[in-house]
């Protein structure tokens, strides 16, 4: 097994050998809006990295994700009696559900991975997942999604990175499509956990109609994979890093008392808890390390 570095081991940003970018992020075609939140990919077959630059930092999501790999064996870092262990998923495609809290994975080589976000429920209804059974879990997509859907990971392990949202599209569209009855709506990144936390309250009310609160809530609880108040804080907090982002890129200092007031923190203590549950990280550190680090190029992606 692979001695794994420090899950918090800093590194500097990759020299990416004059390419603009190694990673990159589209958002969904039409027939698949409403269900595929963004696709994300990155190479680094031809980089240099070292060991901790092959970290990658990933927060606390709302999101179903579906991650396949090229040239790589990846897993996540987790404690272990004698430190930190490497654990390698060991499935050519993973599925891992809503995420409580932050993670950190990691590649003993260079090579290409991809991830489709999917919202939850659209997920839930799309592969016919229990989202309570993969929350804060990574499965390999077998053991939890039926064999109907093994041409699709035959052709995304096929397709180059030019053409994975049409084999997305081909495989999963008319499906999508056939289960809203109608086009969604394109929604930017900053809204679309708020529009999931908007349908799941007013799924919650209309429960609340023929239930008790104690049994909404257990319902709200077996259907998302965790509390409606707990995906609010969630969603809460992914706005404030889209706001310190625009203060970054318009060259303003990082005011968090103020940040704290206009997202709807009670105080700056409440923002730093809330953050620090989310990415593992102060908001300092956080914004920090999203400008230094190589192992927080999935934030620079999507934020």
């Amino acid at each position: 097994m692979p001695t794994c570095p420090d899950p918090f081991e800093r590194a500097p940003r990759a020299d990416l050998q004059g390419a603009a970018s190694a990673g990159w992020l589209r958002l969904p075609p039409p027939s698949l809006q409403g269900a595929l939140v963004a696709l994300l990919g990155r190479d680094t077959s031809t980089l240099p990295l070292s060991s901790a630059q092959r970290l990658s930092h990933f927060p606390a999501s709302p999101l179903v994700t579906i991650s396949w790999y090229r040239g790589l064996d990846v897993g996540l870092i987790a404690r272990g009696e004698h430190g930190h262990v490497w654990q390698a998923f060991g499935a050519p495609v993973v599925i891992s559900g809503t995420q409580s809290h932050p993670c950190v994975s990691w590649a003993p080589t260079t090579g290409a991975g991809y991830m489709a976000c999917f919202n939850a429920d659209a997920a839930q209804a799309l592969f016919g997942l229990d989202l309570a059974a993969i929350q804060d879990r990574f499965v390999p997509a077998g053991k939890v999604i039926g064999d109907e859907f093994a041409p699709l990971w035959d052709a995304l392990h096929a397709s180059a990175d030019d053409d994975v949202l049409a084999v997305l599209e081909t495989h999963l569209g008319r499906r999508w499509q056939a289960l809203q009855g109608r086009e969604s709506a394109q929604a930017s990144l900053r809204q679309l956990g708020r529009n999931w936390v908007e349908r799941l309250a007013w799924q919650a009310q209309d429960w609340a109609r023929v239930h008790s609160a104690r049994h909404v809530e257990r319902r709200i609880k077996s259907f998302s994979g965790r509390s409606l108040r707990e995906w609010q804080s969630l969603v809460r907090t992914e706005g404030l890093f889209f706001a310190a982002r625009d203060r970054h890129d318009t060259g303003q200092p990082f005011d968090w008392a103020a940040l704290a007031l206009d997202e709807g923190f009670a105080d700056q203590a409440h923002m730093s808890r809330m953050a620090k549950r989310i990415t593992g990280f102060s908001p300092t550190e956080f914004a920090q390390r999203f400008i230094e680090d190589e192992s927080f190029w999935m934030y620079r992606l999507w934020v």
